[in-house]
This record gives C-alpha cells, sequence and structure tokens, in this order.
C-alpha cells in the first residue's frame, strides 16, 4: 500500500489519504494459514507470501492508519482518515 501512496502523492499529487474496506469482504472468510495448507496439500508447495487475510474490516484498517504516517515515502501524512463501507445499508463509518 505504501508504494501506491508514494506514487499518488508524489506523481500525481495527491495530499489526502483515506484508506477504506467494506463489509462482507471475501478476505474475512479465511485465514492465512488454512489458504496456505491448501495450496500446498495441492500443489506440494508452500506459497512463500500471505494472503494478508484479516478477521476484522476496522481493525485492518487501523493498522495502516498507524504505519502510513510514519513511512517516509509518504510526504504528506497530515490527513490520514479510515473508513469502513457497509455493503448492506451504504453508510462510510469513519475507523478512529
Amino acid at each position: 500500500m505504501v508504494r501506491y501512496l508514494a506514487i499518488s502523492q508524489r506523481l500525481l499529487g495527491e495530499r489526502e489519504i483515506a484508506l477504506i474496506h467494506h463489509t462482507d469482504c471475501g478476505m474475512v472468510t479465511f485465514s492465512d494459514d488454512a489458504f496456505r495448507q491448501g495450496i500446498e496439500k495441492e500443489t506440494g508447495i508452500r506459497p512463500p507470501w500471505s494472503a494478508e487475510a484479516f478477521p476484522d474490516a476496522a481493525d485492518d484498517v487501523r493498522q495502516p492508519l498507524r504505519r502510513v504516517p510514519s513511512s517516509p515515502f509518504i510526504p504528506h501524512t497530515g490527513q490520514v482518515r479510515g473508513f469502513v463501507f457497509d455493503v448492506a445499508t451504504g453508510r462510510l463509518d469513519e475507523v478512529a
């Protein structure tokens, strides 16, 4: 994600950052370990990468909210906000 934000700010002139996840996300339906085990069972090779699944959308937004301001690659961190979009209601809730 840092890569995309650095490009957005340094090359496209963006200043504000909005990090958004949504409810009913498929990434909350599995664990990395189970996913990797399934691939290993099928192929005989355990993937060296993580699928980066997460159990809760709001908690997963909070992690980059803490990480982004300390990145030397992202020059404008004064306005970094996080949200979860509820696909059932259309509501956008800010994550603190």
